[in-house]
Formats: C-alpha cells, sequence, structure tokens
C-alpha cells in the first residue's frame, strides 16, 4: 500500500510552558543524486518510519517527515546543543540502509538546505506538507 503523505511525529500546540525554551525547529531538506526519482513508492513508508526512528535515537523530535521520489523533508525540533550537519549526516546515512534493507537502494545527493522556523511556521509547513504530496 502507498505511504501516507506525511508522517506527523510530536505536535507542537499546547501549552508554550511545556515546550522548552531552549529548543529550536528547522526545515531540513535533501534530494536525491541530480533530483532523480530514485526512491520507490512501496519503500517511502519504511524510510519515514526509520527517519522518525533514528531522530528519536538522536534526541530530536521529528514534527512531520515526508520522503518523496526525489527528496526527503523534515520538520524537527532540537537543542541548540546539535550539529545539525552531523544530524543530516546521520539520518541520509540511516535513510539510505533502510533502502538497502527494503531492497531499493537509494543515492542522495551530497549537501542538505535547512531553514530554521518559528513554532507558527512549523505548523504551517507541516499543513502544507500534508496537503501537498
Amino acid at each position: 500500500s502507498p505511504a501516507p503523505a506525511v508522517r506527523m511525529g510530536v505536535e507542537t500546540g499546547g501549552n508554550p510552558a511545556e515546550r522548552a525554551a531552549h529548543r529550536l525547529y528547522a526545515e531540513i531538506v535533501w534530494s536525491t543524486v541530480d533530483r532523480l526519482p530514485l526512491v520507490a513508492l512501496e519503500i517511502r513508508g519504511a524510510i519515514e518510519a526509520h527517519l522518525i526512528t533514528l531522530c528519536r535515537r538522536l534526541d530530536i523530535e521529528p514534527v512531520a517527515v515526508r520522503v518523496t521520489a526525489s527528496r526527503a523533508r523534515l520538520l524537527i525540533r532540537f537543542k541548540p546543543s546539535h550539529s545539525l550537519g552531523a544530524v543530516v549526516a546521520s539520518l541520509k546515512l540511516g535513510s539510505q540502509d533502510a533502502a538497502v534493507v527494503a531492497g531499493r537502494p537509494v543515492r542522495w545527493a551530497r549537501g542538505f538546505a535547512t531553514l530554521s522556523l518559528s513554532v507558527t511556521e512549523v505548523r504551517r509547513r507541516a499543513r502544507r506538507l500534508k496537503a501537498n504530496p
């Protein structure tokens, strides 16, 4: 069965006092080599689930995760002490490993794009990810 459009992790709503002030929000995006459609539909859900698991292991909260044919997009909540470059490297490598285990290897391009977000913008972008395949 096809993967869900967006895997939602942690809700960003609730009492502002419950959200730790020392946390930051970011959108992270990386693509396949030459932005080719290399991620097969049948493994996208497995890669998304694996990315959520990896985030939690790294003490990062996945707000929304979406994998398409040519890119991965994550909205995350992280601590300022995290090295975003090291986090993305771990996520990219882990998602490649998940694709290999699923029998459909994927090659990600070098680099990534990131944008820091406010709580309000995280909500907007999460809704947009859910609405646009």
